[in-house]
């Protein structure tokens, strides 16, 4: 038996929606972005691209593209209007955190996360309430309606239950809570706390040391040590790869080729410079031309403050004019090659020169 236009429809955005509710989780959960290893980047090709053609042909084609069950929108049940109001904030939220200045970006973020949590809980509250149970061979049979709707609103709460985890790290994207040394939980207003180990390792100054291994004078400093050294302060924008940004952040640390040059790198011999993580997981590298350009930092404070353990205590690198993920944090030790070796973001499909401007998720 064929199905009518509206049933084509309705199930058409079932597919839609479900593949880009999908790659958001895969973006949102630590878990998630693990398992999507090398894919990381094609998720958020499909998240992002499909989000936005989603979004436009349901506001720029209304009836003819969204699953209205009656010709009058204004007379379609109450959960097909709703489920239109979540899926244009959505739509709005996603291309604030794509364009606009950061603050923008800044609400954009925690909007389009509550926006997206809600909705799922409120689907999942109307799939199971309004779709038959089958149990064996039997024929389906339908759940009181007040039993369906209480399991639908617990089945829908628990959907939102990360969402309502996260509200706590998500609300400091958009406070101005200050932050002390190696705190936890502490974050600049505008900045999304995010890791790829999902945690931060636990360091102690007082037993932190950077390995700077170059070629026939390889080194160890503490924390006190590297505090000692000559410090510039940079203000720049930062701007992470997947939208969002925090304008005039000021950062003090060394000037990364300065400090390599005077222990005795040689960037005709070593042309490559890597970097690695106390996570364990992270790396990174920049070539000798890219440190000249960029003027890297090794940073240890920002704003001011020393660094909080979120934004990547004791130290970590900062490379103005590139998205962040070439800032790796919580950095100890610091390699040389003679060719590039590929960083943690570059192996899951990222852009190995990351200058801002270059990648747009294609």
């Amino acid at each position: 038996m064929s199905m009518s236009p509206f049933y084509r429809r309705h199930w058409r955005h079932a597919a839609i929606l479900g593949l880009i509710v999908l790659t958001g989780f895969g973006l949102f959960l630590p878990e998630w972005r693990k398992a999507a290893g090398n894919h990381f980047a094609l998720v958020q090709t499909i998240h992002e691209w499909g989000g936005l053609f989603y979004g436009l042909a349901v506001l720029g084609l209304g009836g003819m593209f969204y699953p209205w069950p009656t010709k009058s929108p204004a007379k379609s049940p109450g959960f097909t209007r709703w489920a239109y109001f979540f899926i244009v904030m959505l739509f709005i939220s996603g291309v604030g955190l794509l364009i606009g200045p950061s603050w923008t970006r800044s609400i954009a973020t925690v909007t389009h996360a509550i926006f997206a949590f809600v909705f799922v809980g409120w689907v999942v509250w109307h799939l199971v309430a309004h779709i038959p149970i089958r149990i064996g061979k039997k024929k389906p049979f339908t759940l009181s309606l007040a039993r369906r709707h209480f399991l639908g609103w617990v089945i829908g709460t628990a959907a939102t239950l990360p969402v309502l985890w996260s509200l706590p790290s998500l609300a400091k994207v958009v406070s101005g809570r200050t932050i002390q040394q190696g705190e936890v939980q502490g974050a600049l207003p505008g900045f999304v706390p995010y890791t790829v180990t999902n945690g931060y390792p636990a360091i102690d100054p007082a037993t932190y040391h950077l390995e700077v291994n170059v070629p026939g004078n390889p080194i160890r400093l503490s924390y006190e040590q590297f505090k000692a050294l000559p410090m510039i302060e940079r203000k720049i924008n930062f701007q992470c790869v997947t939208g969002w940004a925090v304008d005039g952040v000021s950062f003090l640390g060394v000037d990364l080729e300065k400090f390599l040059l005077s222990k005795g790198w040689d960037p005709k011999e070593k042309p490559w410079v890597l970097f690695y993580s106390a996570d364990g997981v992270y790396t990174e590298s920049l070539s000798a031309e890219q440190i000249h350009q960029y003027q890297p930092l090794i940073a240890w404070q920002i704003d001011h403050r020393p660094l909080p353990q979120s934004q990547g205590f004791p130290l970590r690198l900062l490379v103005p004019g590139m998205y962040g993920y070439k800032s790796i944090k919580w950095l100890n030790k610091i390699d040389f090659a003679d060719q590039d070796v590929l960083g943690y973001w570059e192996q899951r499909g990222y852009p190995e020169n990351a200058y801002l401007g270059s990648y747009n998720g294609l």
